[in-house]
């Protein structure tokens, strides 16, 4: 079961659930796989290409984009807008994958980072991706693995079995970094997927609040009875898996360089 697009707008109009796991990103990788940097090399930018970020989220390729001098228009577009100011060069919109706001050619680039699993009619949103994309444009897509953030995953999947909830549904569930370049071969032309290897290592004490940051993503809403009893497992959980008062999360993300069929 997927979560209906007023869930979304509900959940992700709270900046704290996107927040505070870009800042454990931002603080904990180890070895991080810096999605931002990877786009803007294999686009060319900076530069005067006109980008559209679909499900930009918090903004973070696009403040990325923008911090590094890209001088061409930037657009990040999401069913909540993020609480960015619009300049001249960058501009925010709320919309939707599936009926993009824009007039057909309008974009020279178009990425979905950890985007595709979120939409309901992928194909609708692939058309619309194509429809405002340039002649000779780039469309680039990432994923996560299957086998990325194994704690936050066991600990998910133990929770589900406690309150007999069933099989938990990821955002890895349906479009993941194993099948996204053969999900992609349906829409457009892939022409690379590459691997993007990571590792976040989470202060012990830090696991908890990164975990919670989570359940309002979930397929299931625990009571507050529940979410509490979950924080205090989890708590106790991460305790025992620790190594020096550290939990080390591998992550591995697939990046997709794909071109009009």
């Amino acid at each position: 079961m997927t979560k209906s697009k007023d869930e979304f707008r509900h959940v992700y109009g709270d900046p704290t659930v996107l927040g505070t796991k870009l800042d454990v990103h931002a603080r904990y990788s180890r070895k991080p796989t810096d999605i931002p940097r990877a786009i803007a090399t294999r686009c060319g930018a900076p530069s005067d290409l006109e980008i559209l970020d679909i499900g930009c989220g918090t903004g973070h390729l696009i403040e990325y984009l923008s911090g590094h001098g890209h001088w061409g228009r930037l657009v990040g577009l999401d069913l909540v807008r993020p609480p960015i100011a619009d300049t001249a060069a960058k501009q925010y919109v709320v919309g939707d994958a599936e009926a993009v706001p824009f007039p057909d050619n309008s974009f020279d680039v178009i990425t979905c980072v950890h985007t595709l699993s979120h939409i309901d009619d992928l194909a609708a949103a692939m058309r619309e991706a194509r429809r405002v994309l340039r002649p000779g444009g780039m469309f680039i897509a990432s994923a996560n693995s299957l086998t990325s953030y194994p704690h936050v995953d066991r600990y998910r999947r133990r929770v589900h079995r406690i309150f007999g909830w069933g099989e938990p549904t990821f955002t890895t569930t349906t479009v993941n970094a194993e099948n996204l370049g053969q999900v992609l071969a349906s829409f457009w032309h892939v022409a690379t997927v590459e691997t993007l290897a990571g590792e976040l290592r989470i202060p012990v004490q830090k696991f908890t609040p990164y975990f919670a940051a989570n359940i309002p993503t979930w397929d299931v809403i625990p009571t507050d009875a529940q979410y509490g009893d979950i924080l205090q497992w989890v708590a106790g959980w991460s305790v025992d898996d620790q190594e020096s008062g550290y939990l080390t999360e591998p992550k591995k993300i697939a990046l997709a360089i794909c071109s009009e069929p």
